[in-house]
């Protein structure tokens, strides 16, 4: 059943990536907006068709304080008529060609052609508007080649908060989100790979957390979010990626990259939505391995799958799919350990009994035991 869960977590990590890139319109192509009814609706409109959302007092109507106002989620009107949504949908129907036809670096593909249409000024689908945030967005990208230094974030280290509460709560959902992500990713990649074993482990498993978690300590250092296995391996591993040598050309990529912030900076997220999607799409076979003829196994399988997404946690969605789990197994689990002992009991009550030791003497014919 543990393993059961990291292949919910595979499926449901590329879900909220499916989420991410469809819901939210600075991170993704949009197609899906807020609804304060259905919470979620059909949008793709443009930005001036947007609005933000402010959280005020249901009684007086008036904001309320220490709150801020969302981004802009709210599709007013205009629905699908969002240029970037329309050429984000031809960016993915571009991957999905080539990866029907088995066509290499299919990801690439798409993410080059978006990029480069979006990156022309003046057009309704530019990355660049002629606005002052699109202007200053515009100067940063002609920099070509940026080397930011680290001195602000680097070893800034501070603990005057470490006897306060709030230090141990952060530190302690850090480390079991990252432990529930990274055992999760790890084991659902290497079975996407074809790695595990019928026992579920897979060759070198202990230096790959030992390395991850490594990575993860030397980032924060150097004042980093977690530097940690990510599901968008799996698109590495769909080219056919097998070997420490495809980790170790994505690692001298990510070098250069230091030297090409302003180009990488510039790439918008209609063009990295679409991939995403598509990664989605190729993980979500795990759920055929899911016996949903069992409820005692579908059950607690559905909320997994419908808490990940929803709560955009992974964490939340495990919590929620082993808490049922463990439900719904606590009588059959009871009976199991009522049964054991009873019978681990009556085995010590027979063992007693026969273990008496019997001494018997004849005398003239009679015989006494002890």
């Amino acid at each position: 059943m543990f393993f059961l869960f990291l292949c919910l977590v595979i499926c449901f990590v590329s879900t909220i990536s499916l989420r991410t890139c469809l819901c939210q319109f600075f991170t993704g192509i949009g197609l899906v907006g807020f609804s304060s009814s259905t919470l979620v609706t059909l949008g793709g409109c443009a930005p001036e068709h947007r609005a933000a959302l402010l959280p005020v007092n249901a009684t007086t109507g008036t904001a309320i304080p220490g709150v801020t106002a969302s981004s802009a989620v709210l599709c007013l009107n205009h629905r699908m008529e969002s240029p970037t949504l329309w050429l984000a949908l031809g960016g993915f129907v571009l991957i999905a060609y080539c990866l029907v036809h088995r066509v290499k670096g299919a990801m690439i593909y798409g993410i080059v052609v978006v990029t480069a249409i979006s990156w022309f000024r003046n057009t309704p689908v530019t990355a660049f508007p002629n606005t002052p945030a699109g202007n200053q967005a515009y100067s940063y990208f002609k920099e070509v080649v940026s080397l930011h230094k680290i001195e602000k974030t680097a070893g800034a280290f501070d603990f005057s908060d470490f006897g306060k509460g709030v230090f141990w709560e952060a530190l302690v959902t850090f480390l079991y989100v990252d432990i529930l992500d990274t055992t999760g990713t790890l084991y659902s990649l290497a079975r996407f790979a074809g790695f595990v074993d019928e026992s579920g482990n897979f060759e070198g498993q202990y230096f790959a957390f030992m390395s991850d978690a490594t990575a993860i300590v030397i980032g924060s250092l150097l004042g980093t979010s977690p530097v940690t296995a990510y599901i968008e391996s799996s698109t590495g591993i769909k080219e056919g990626g097998r070997t420490g040598l495809t980790a170790l050309m994505a690692g001298f990529y990510f070098f250069l990259a230091l030297f090409f912030t302003p180009l990488l900076a510039s790439i918008p997220a209609w063009a990295v939505g679409p991939p995403l999607i598509l990664v989605g799409v190729m993980m979500m076979r795990c759920v055929t391995e899911i016996d949903w003829e069992d409820m005692k196994q579908g059950i607690p399988a559905f909320v997994t799958l419908l808490l990940m997404p929803l709560t955009y946690s992974i964490a939340y969605g495990l919590i929620g799919g082993i808490g049922t789990y463990v439900v719904l197994h606590l009588w059959d689990w009871g009976v199991q350990a009522w049964v054991y002992f009873g019978n681990k009991n009556g085995a010590s009550a027979n063992d007693n009994s026969n273990g008496r030791i019997h001494m018997g003497a004849t005398t003239n014919g009679n015989t006494s035991t002890v």
